[in-house]
């Protein structure tokens, strides 16, 4: 029988007494506990109830007996007695029930039985009973319980003496059982030492003399089944060593065979290795070397110094061990080595010889795209800064930096497409250099951004000159893709002198000042498209953030506030609304005027704040005003394209209270110039919500008319340049037709900038009715209105002059 069927039936026994003698002390256990359980089901609880029952009817008995002993003698129980008596009844009669339904001895419930019929019996009066009789039975039915609650507790203590009895023959059975289980498991241990401990010990015993190499007799397997085993395969361990230990001895010689093989491999990769390569010893003798090395050096034996081959002895310098150097080796035909040394041990070197030649080449050519335009093949912004530091730290020429910008080159692109666009900016890029000369540099800065360095320039006249030859050359057209293409361009000059330079002058800084000088000529238009930067301009620019700051505080402070100028009616004789203008009162500055701060906020886009609060101001004070006066407000081109305007404006109007038709915004044709479609969007909700838009300056621009036919505003402005000087014929003709042109497309006109009596004249007569200006009034505080209406009423009898033709009319 095998050692695993011996351990498995030992087991099986063992755990058949372990699973008996659980069950055994399983069902001892409860027994125990339904023991218990019935000792406090059947005795203990109805008992306390019976006990319960005998205190109730006590204390009802000695409250009824302490009555008696304080009053008189009455022929029956009072009401609160009576309640008393019945309650304590009901409740005993309840206790008797709850006894009855526990499961108790026969005895004792018929017992019970008869005492709940007699207090039933009793609870039938109730309470309708003298004092003395009902004490009476209340003494005998108190004595009853008593003798109920004795038997009880006798019948609990024979139970208590039966369970007790029962416990501790349960307790004595499971120590029984358990001393059966321990000495089987004693013996079964006893039997597995024998059964495993000695032939265990024996295969240790064999298996050690085989790992350590002794020579052991052939094994012979005995013992139990799994014992033959494990000695069966330590046999043929034994004779698989011995077979090893030969195999070993030829193995040795095939492995010589292949380590000679792989020393030949060894030097054919060697020798096929890009690299050139050698190994020197730590006397700086030949140890190794490839093909790549004798090509490049000769052919030396090993042992050769290496100063015999080496014509650099820094090639041969001493390195720390898995110390490395990388450094470039020109050779005498011009190619370019890239050498690495690493130390090896005993002072040894390993060196490594690459042509990069080719390599330097794609490098030098890569270099040349970083610092180079891909399109004109010009210096790009970084080498052109790079260029102007040398120059600038040097310090010693002077200096001449243009900057040009083609300004039509966004339209050109529009007109002609991109390709057109690169190559006119191609074709500009030599113009460029064939102006300048060999000796500037010329750079394409980005976009259609060109700059120029032209050093050794004795004064900053000759920069000026030099940049008005590459603005000429914009007069001839350039000829691109077989089309003449006209373009025009600005420029920012900077003049450095020579000698010591500025401290804080960089390319960066020079740059910034040649683009303050371009911006001033983008100003200025075609009619002064060159300026040279001077000072003053970097002070503007400072002034500008000041005033940026300063714009920003000015909301906040309340600083900002509205003006109003009438517009009259000389038909009527009568003012017919305000225009709202703005006002800054800088307190350092003083009143600071809408043409300086208004294109300001624009750029930094506060005119978004600024207009929607102007806005607010002037609905709200306008409904202080008669209801007859209009209220006029300028939006910018900046706040159209604000998601939120529209709703801005009803905001405003629905915060005021102020009617939609009260309301005028004015408009200037600039704002068409950029997504029209969404202005005229715009503009169709202002007028579907009952506002009047008016379109400022009209003329001045090239497109007024186109506008007009795309959106019929309600009213067109007259720009005051048309107005300030009415006797040259032309400005009256454009007056004429500009009142013709409303007359026909029914709508109203209004002319500005009325100063003189004159001007109100002729535009009288022409036909013009609404008029605006510093004649009738200048701009003033909301305050000054109620003054404004009374001064302009007053002055139609005597400063206003009155024409014939008014007179007519008035007469009519």
């Amino acid at each position: 029988m095998s050692i695993n069927s011996r351990l498995i039936a030992g087991s099986l026994v063992f755990a058949l007494l372990a699973v008996g003698f659980a069950g055994f002390a399983y069902h001892s256990q409860r027994t125990s506990l339904d023991l218990v359980a019935g000792l406090y089901d059947r005795n203990l609880e109805p008992m306390l109830a019976l006990q319960s029952a005998q205190i109730r009817i006590r204390s009802l008995h000695q409250r009824l007996s302490e009555t008696a002993e304080t009053t008189r003698q009455a022929p029956g129980l009072d009401a609160r007695e009576a309640e008393s008596f019945r309650r304590t009844l009901a409740e005993t009669v309840g206790d008797l029930e709850d006894i009855l339904a526990a499961p108790i001895a026969p005895e004792e419930h018929a017992a019970v039985s008869g005492l709940l019929y007699d207090l039933t019996r009793l609870q039938a009066t109730s309470g309708n009973l003298s004092p003395r009789l009902a004490r009476g039975e209340l003494a005998e039915f108190s004595d009853r319980l008593s003798g109920a609650g004795a038997q009880m507790r006798a019948g609990l203590d024979a139970q208590r003496v039966g369970a007790v009895e029962r416990i501790d023959r349960s307790i004595a059975g499971n120590l029984a059982g358990l001393s059966v289980v321990l000495l089987v498991l004693g013996g079964f241990l006893l039997l597995l030492t024998r059964l495993a401990g000695r032939p265990l010990s024996r295969l240790s015993l064999l298996g050690r003399a085989l790992a350590a190499g002794e020579t052991v007799e052939p094994i012979r397997p005995s013992g139990p089944a799994e014992v033959r085993d494990v000695m069966e395969a330590l046999r043929a361990m034994q004779v698989r060593c011995s077979k090893l230990q030969g195999a070993m001895t030829s193995e040795t010689g095939f492995l010589a065979g292949q380590l000679a093989m792989q020393q030949t491999q060894l030097e054919a990769a060697l020798n096929n290795m890009t690299q050139a390569l050698c190994m020197l010893d730590g006397e700086k003798r030949l140890v190794v070397c490839n093909d790549g090395f004798i090509e490049l050096f000769g052919k030396f034996g090993p042992g050769t110094p290496a100063r015999t081959f080496f014509d650099d002895s820094a090639l041969a310098l001493q390195l720390p061990e898995n110390g490395t150097s990388n450094h470039l080796h020109e050779t005498l035909d011009g190619r370019t080595m890239e050498v690495k040394r690493r130390g090896i041990k005993d002072r040894g070197l390993l060196i490594t010889f690459e042509d990069i030649t080719e390599r330097q080449g794609i490098s030098t050519r890569l270099e040349h795209l970083a610092n180079h335009d891909g399109l004109t093949g010009l210096p790009n912004r970084r080498r052109f800064g790079e260029i102007l530091d040398g120059l600038l730290s040097k310090g010693l020429k002077p200096l001449g930096i243009i900057v040009v910008d083609i300004s039509s080159f966004k339209s050109i692109n529009d007109n002609y497409g991109h390709a057109a666009g690169d190559a006119l900016l191609k074709e500009f890029g030599q113009r460029l250099c064939g102006i300048a000369g060999s000796n500037a540099t010329v750079a394409r800065l980005g976009g259609d951004e060109f700059a120029v360095i032209v050093p050794g320039l004795r004064a900053p006249e000759d920069v000026d000159v030099l940049a008005q030859s590459i603005l000429a050359s914009f007069a001839e057209p350039f000829e691109v893709e077989n089309r003449r293409i006209v373009a025009a361009a600005h420029a920012g000059v900077l003049f450095v002198p020579g000698g010591e330079r500025t401290p804080g002058l960089d390319a960066d800084f020079a740059l910034q000042n040649c683009d303050l000088a371009l911006d001033q000529a983008k100003e200025g238009g075609r009619r002064r498209p060159l300026r040279r930067f001077v000072p003053a301009m970097r002070e503007r620019l400072q002034r500008r953030r000041e005033m940026e700051l300063d714009l920003r505080a000015a909301l906040e402070e309340e600083q900002i506030e509205l003006f109003y100028q009438p517009f009259i009616d000389a038909g009527q004789r009568r003012v017919i609304g305000f225009e709202a203008l703005l006002r800054w009162r800088h307190p350092g500055q003083g009143t600071i005027a809408p043409s300086v701060f208004i294109p300001l906020a624009e750029e930094t886009g506060l005119i978004e704040q600024l207009g929607i609060w102007a806005l607010e101001k002037a609905c709200h004070q306008a409904t202080q005003w008669p209801t007859d006066l209009a209220i006029s407000v300028n939006l910018s081109a900046v706040q159209f394209q604000s998601a939120t305007l529209v709703e801005d404006v009803r905001r405003a109007l629905a915060a005021s209270g102020l009617p939609a038709s009260r309301l005028q915004i004015e408009v200037t044709e600039s704002l068409f110039i950029d997504e029209s479609d969404k202005v005229l969007s715009i503009l169709t909700e202002f007028r579907s919500m009952g506002l009047t838009i008016s379109m400022d300056d009209f003329g001045t621009g090239y497109s007024s008319l186109g506008y007009l036919s795309r959106f019929p505003f309600d009213k067109i402005k007259i720009d005051q340049s048309f107005v300030r000087d009415m006797r040259r014929p032309e400005n009256i003709a454009i007056v004429r037709s500009v009142l013709g042109l409303s007359k026909a497309l029914e709508m109203q006109v209004i002319a500005e900038g009325i100063e003189t009596e004159e001007q109100m004249r002729i535009l009288y007569e022409e036909g013009c009715r609404e008029m605006q200006g510093y004649y009738f009034s200048r701009p003033r505080p909301a305050a000054d209105i109620p003054l404004m209406l009374v001064d302009i009423s007053n002055r139609w009898n005597h400063d206003f002059a009155v024409t014939e033709a008014l007179r007519r009319e008035v007469a009519a």
